[in-house]
């Protein structure tokens, strides 16, 4: 039976992916090069400052890195006050707390830092139903390798083996897979469906409600006679 589900932010339970590529795009625009909106959207998932770089052709040292980083964090902090609840995608709000109910562990884990995910999660009023928030500043390496989904399985007390991960992005899957989570793709962000299933993806669903769908499946294949 499935200890604890482990979510992806931007994407899975945050309709932020266009908001993140569209602002991403305008920071290295205003300070390096011209970059799209188009470009940022594959690196959804993946650590800021990787992002940067690849993007902006400049190395992490460089101060224009810095601005960029500043340019970006500024636009998003009014965004996430702007725009609060609506972020929040269908049907996570009810999921989460059916999981809270079920006595199922929940957690975030993000390629951003823990307290900007903290604060996008309060904005969108769903903070208090999550048990553990990871980000990247906690590990020494993001995703797609498995530090921060290992610390977040630790904080639970729960074992890979018997948890779930849910994600939107290939780096997603990715890190799921090695830290030997049951990997499942959702629909609703960075990736679309045959990329999921081409990452490694066990399954790949179109809605947060199909979460439940699988845990019952999950539980009642658990307790069947054999």
């Amino acid at each position: 039976m499935t200890k604890a589900i482990l979510f992806d932010l931007d994407g899975t339970l945050a309709d932020t992916v266009p908001l993140i590529a569209e602002q991403i795009s305008a920071a290295i625009t205003a300070h390096a090069r011209p970059v799209s909106a188009a470009a940022v959207v594959p690196y959804i998932g993946v650590p800021l400052i990787v992002t940067l770089t690849d993007l902006s052709g400049l190395p992490a040292e460089d101060e224009r890195i810095a601005a960029i980083t500043d340019h970006y964090f500024s636009a998003w902090d009014v965004a996430v006050v702007e725009h609060g609840p609506a972020l929040l995608l269908p049907g996570v709000a009810d999921l989460l707390a059916d999981l809270r109910s079920a006595g199922i562990p929940t957690g975030v884990v993000t390629a951003k830092d823990t307290g900007p995910a903290i604060e996008l999660l309060e904005a969108m009023g769903i903070a208090d139903v999550v048990d553990v928030v990871v980000g990247t500043d906690l590990v020494v390496n993001g995703k797609p390798e498995p530090d921060s989904a290992l610390l977040a399985l630790e904080r639970l007390g729960a074992t890979a083996a018997d948890s779930w991960y849910v994600g939107d992005a290939a780096s997603d899957i990715a890190m799921a897979i090695a830290s030997g989570l049951r990997p499942v793709g959702i629909t609703t962000g960075a990736a679309l469906h045959e990329e999921l299933v081409a990452a490694g993806a066990d399954i790949v669903i179109a809605h947060a409600s199909e979460v439940l769908t699988l845990l019952t499946d999950d539980q009642l294949s658990a307790t069947a006679p054999r």
